[in-house]
């Protein structure tokens, strides 16, 4: 079965025989205006015009696979269907009517589509390849290929951004408070992400700053929250926390602590143990208080990766646990580590930025800032590679990865650039 983006593409561009159509009741049909693709609630597209039997007709064109999919939808019951003029279908298996009782005027696909392009859209859906446009991908414009490859990143980065949104939301649009949890959970990277963002849900950051110089409360207070010292302790260092802990939870009043079973440890390298993090943000936190502008003043890369430059207190250099002592020194956040916190928490912030303020110049800071990092390495990014496509930076590959994921992985080529390209115009096989 044909899937309903195709009719779109179809109906869009005319890929049919338009000399004589009827409709399913037989009057003659001519088209003037095929409308505007409507990306919001609706019928698909908007301000059509119609000629039904030399009568003009102006409003909505709604496409289904079967005309029964209609009422599946449940359009009878909103009105925002009521101005729909043409009923756009593959298979007529159900008479529609409109509010009013009336048939709504219907145009079956079925048989009418130009035979080349159904073929050519097949072949891409029948690919058997991880890619399903490989063996004609260079067939296509450079300018297509580039065109979708930023669309894809922008979906990507604008996606990321949706769970700040969320943060924001929950915080009744604080964007101080939202910037600190959110660069929390980056802080937890995929392992520990949700616990960070628990933890500093838990500790405001308007308490944190009132110790704004005093590193050992504000891991006494992170600390604390995490459940971590909820433990027997034999040094000093450890004591002391637990008992300024138990000083602060009570004059905050804190509560939501998490369970020191629900970190994860296991498959992680000391180095990103979260009880390493944790002791990382505190350093952090002290050093720019003001997170929001931690992040909004970022303009380049070099500027992101000297801010994360942060080191641990000293007892958090030579331990991996309360009272657990490591082999050899640690250091602060590695390169490779910072550059993931620029692509998965300071670039979305900046995309919800953008969205907030109506701002296009924080988004293109963020592409900027990807157009200067090194592209990832992972087994998409080879397979693009392995098709001639120059993957140079992380604007290439983050973009690779989400037009990878979601068009290639589910077949929905008649909605990428590339693809519909291939659909409209022949191509020769080079296979």
């Amino acid at each position: 079965m044909l899937p309903e983006s195709f009719l779109h593409f179809v109906w869009r561009y005319q890929y049919f025989n338009t000399s004589t159509l009827e409709l399913v009741s037989g009057d003659r049909l001519n088209i003037t205006k095929t409308g505007n693709l409507n990306h919001l609630a609706g019928p698909d597209f908007k301000e059509a015009q119609v000629d039904i039997e030399g009568m003009q007709w102006y409003g909505s064109v709604e496409i289904h696979v079967k005309a029964s999919d209609w009422y599946v939808h449940k359009h009878q019951d909103d009105p925002n269907y009521d101005n729909v003029i043409l009923h756009v279908v593959w298979e007529n298996d159900k008479q529609v009517l409109n509010s009013e009782g009336n048939p709504i005027p219907t145009l079956e696909l079925k048989g009418l589509l130009k035979p080349m392009v159904l073929e050519r859209y097949q072949s891409l859906i029948d690919s058997e390849d991880p890619i399903p446009c490989a063996r004609h991908l260079n067939n296509t414009k450079s300018i297509t290929r580039l065109s979708m490859l930023e669309r894809a990143l922008v979906e990507r980065v604008e996606e990321k951004s949706n769970g700040f949104d969320s943060i924001l939301e929950a915080n009744a649009h604080n964007w101080e408070e939202s910037a600190y949890q959110w660069l929390a959970k980056g802080f937890g990277f995929k392992t520990n992400a949700n616990n960070m963002l628990r933890l500093a849900q838990s500790v405001p950051l308007k308490v944190l700053t009132k110790h704004s110089n005093q590193l050992f409360q504000i891991e006494a207070l992170l600390f604390g929250q995490a459940g971590f010292l909820d433990v027997d302790v034999s040094d000093e260092y450890a004591y002391q926390l637990q008992k300024e802990y138990r000083f602060l939870k009570a004059k905050y009043e804190l509560k939501q602590k998490i369970g020191y079973n629900e970190w994860h440890f296991s498959k992680v390298r000391p180095a990103n143990y979260p009880t390493i993090r944790i002791a990382q943000l505190a350093a952090l936190v002290i050093t720019y208080p003001h997170i929001f502008s931690f992040f909004s003043e970022i303009e380049n890369r070099k500027e992101a990766l000297d801010k994360l430059d942060v080191l641990q207190s000293d007892y958090w250099c030579t331990h991996y646990a309360i009272d657990k002592k490591l082999s050899k020194r640690l250091g602060g956040l590695t390169k490779k580590s910072k550059e993931n916190i620029i692509v998965n928490t300071a670039i979305p912030f900046f995309a919800a930025l953008a969205k907030y303020k109506d701002d296009s110049a924080y988004l293109d800071r963020a592409l900027n800032l990807l157009s200067s990092m090194k592209a990832e390495s992972n087994h998409i990014t080879e397979l693009w590679k392995s098709l001639g496509w120059n993957v140079s930076s992380a604007f290439d590959s983050q973009g690779l990865i989400q037009l990878h994921n979601a068009y290639c992985l589910p077949k929905k080529c008649i909605e990428c650039n590339i693809g519909i390209s291939l659909v409209r115009n022949p191509v020769t096989d080079h296979a």
